[in-house]
């Protein structure tokens, strides 16, 4: 029997079936346990704008505590919002999902695009390496976070312009570009304009094609998309003030840019930043061996789509490289982009069982192999035992790498070996849902301002939360972990926190110790920049401030 599956194995039409099962593990894989983690860095934030937009009934208007914040333009809180409302906003799986919905919607347009310009195995393969990309995979699509469903915007505005082009269907490449770049203003605010002005003009010039930019159509796109975001500028006027918010977002926007005079970290950021996006690309960045090899670059150049990759990188990516308020999520767009020029430089490479290869599939094998056996190992380390599922789950899925690992060292057809490799990655990630996303649910810093708001709730049932400050303790930048508290305090308790200039009798209220003003501290939630304490403003309070220790969270 596990000859013949050998057998099977060897032949190369079995490479789709793998694929498939591939495709099918990674998406279990994706959104396994995914909401079991509290929230954490600018989730709680995103949450609580999302949260609001609900409660207000708005979703135009970004409010952080019934306070209007000026941040990005509303699209991707509205995509929360209606995940929210899809899944129930007392769980993070809720805020989550479009995130990790966004990467695997990415992976499909990978793939397309690779399958039409330059074969299936490219396709599957490019989108495969992105797929398990370490800081996507492990990371990011475990948040809450905007930057890689902008970056997916991104690309299908690119890709309408090299893919339309191609059919010579001027209409739809104009219209589809800036409909995507409509979007992604509407996400991330003037970037996105900045992306598909590059990519135009780029690769327009790169054709020697400039009068196609003089088509009626595309300044018929161009207005639509101008005007399409100056009637929600118009909207948003009838709300609150529409140039503050333009203010708000282009003062975001250059200070993550080289036009903030205040970055001095220009050269490490220069060396770093590209070293840091290798990385982050695991384990795509082992195939850059590849691109050294001598009958790569001649065929780099015959093929357009891979020129056109290379042209949209380098054209934008420099904006990104000279900026040193730039962080590594805000290029999640260039990482298809070279992920597929890694993986076209090994599909061509003349010599396929050169060193390079045989170490890469050896190198994935080895990761399978001690994946498989720590699996097994881990319900009897002691600081493993909290997660009871372990001791069931934990030998299953470490005896599964194992057989993994066994037809990975058996198999000799180089193209269900490497898909055997890459679901040793897979494999990797439900152990690590499986171990780290519970351990954080009862281990992070996280789950103990989590536990303050269940405290909290409790204390004050269906009242009303009322947050108190004459010294801004409340202020964006000095309100520290209260932005996780503040946000299971919306999301458990079904109800807005509001800011309050003055104290009613009767209310409650959270509002710095130092404000106290003879109130009963009912509950205090200390901080490493602060400490806040729920009060009762009950008639008749007067004298110093009574501050009690504080209560334990569990």
């Amino acid at each position: 029997m596990v000859k013949n599956l050998l057998n099977y194995l060897n032949r190369g039409p079995y490479f789709t079936i793998l694929s498939l099962f591939f495709f099918v593990l990674y998406t279990i894989s994706l959104f396994f346990n995914l909401g079991v983690a509290p929230f954490y860095n600018e989730e709680p934030r995103r949450s609580i704008i999302a949260m609001e937009m609900l409660f207000n009934n708005n979703p135009m208007v970004t409010t952080v505590f019934n306070e209007v914040f000026y941040d990005h333009p509303p699209l991707w809180y509205i995509v929360l919002a209606l995940s929210a409302k899809t899944f129930g906003a007392n769980t993070e799986f809720a805020f989550r999902f479009p995130c990790a919905l966004s990467l695997l919607l990415t992976g499909v347009v990978i793939y397309y695009m690779g399958k039409k310009y330059v074969g299936q195995s490219f396709g599957l393969i490019s989108a495969f390496l992105y797929l398990i990309s370490a800081d996507l995979y492990f990371f990011f699509s475990n948040t809450a976070e905007i930057d890689i469903f902008f970056s997916l915007l991104v690309l299908l505005s690119a890709f309408s312009i090299f893919h339309f082009y191609e059919q010579k269907r001027f209409a739809l490449l104009f219209l589809s570009a800036y409909f995507f770049c409509f979007l992604g203003f509407m996400t991330k605010g003037v970037v996105a304009i900045a992306f598909l002005g590059i990519t135009l003009m780029v690769f327009f010039a790169h054709k020697k094609d400039f009068k196609t930019l003089f088509l009626p159509i595309h300044f018929l796109s161009a207005f639509l998309c101008l005007g399409s975001i100056l009637s929600f500028f118009l909207i948003y006027n009838q709300f609150d003030d529409a140039m503050l918010y333009w203010e708000g977002m282009w003062h975001i926007t250059k200070n993550k840019s080289f036009l903030d005079k205040e970055n001095n970290a220009f050269i490490s950021h220069f060396i770093w930043f590209p070293i840091n996006m290798l990385g982050n690309l695991f384990p795509a960045t082992l195939f850059i061996v590849f691109l050294f090899k001598k009958a790569v670059l001649p065929k780099i150049k015959k093929n357009g789509y891979i020129i056109f990759l290379l042209l949209f990188f380098f054209s934008n990516f420099l904006v990104y490289w000279i900026s040193p308020g730039a962080k590594a999520r805000y290029t999640y767009m260039f990482y298809p982009l070279i992920i597929s020029i890694l993986t076209y430089a090994f599909i061509v490479s003349q010599d396929k069982k050169n060193k390079s290869t045989t170490f890469i599939l050896n190198f994935l094998a080895l990761v399978s192999l001690i994946l498989g056996v720590a699996c097994i190992a881990l319900p009897f380390i002691d600081f493993f035992k909290s997660i009871e599922e372990l001791i069931y789950f934990g030998p299953l899925l470490g005896a599964c790498v194992l057989i993994l690992f066994f037809l990975q060292i058996k198999t000799s057809n180089l193209w269900n070996k490497l898909i055997l490799g890459l679901m040793g990655v897979v494999a990797a990630k439900l152990a690590f849902s499986l171990v780290v996303s519970p351990l954080k649910q009862f281990e992070s810093s996280a789950s103990r301002y989590k536990q303050h708001a269940i405290n909290i709730l409790e204390i004050v049932k269906e009242s009303p939360i009322l947050l108190y400050s004459n010294i801004d303790a409340f202020g964006h930048h000095k309100i520290g972990k209260f932005y996780i508290t503040g946000a299971y305090l919306e999301l458990l308790g079904n109800r807005p926190l509001k800011k309050a200039t003055y104290q009613e009798k009767g209310q409650y209220y959270i509002l710095h110790k130092e404000e106290l003003n003879g109130q009963k501290v009912l509950y205090t939630i200390d901080d490493v920049r602060s400490c806040l304490v729920l009060v009762k403003n009950e008639e008749g309070n007067s004298g110093a401030f009574l501050h009690t220790a504080e209560q334990s969270p569990y």
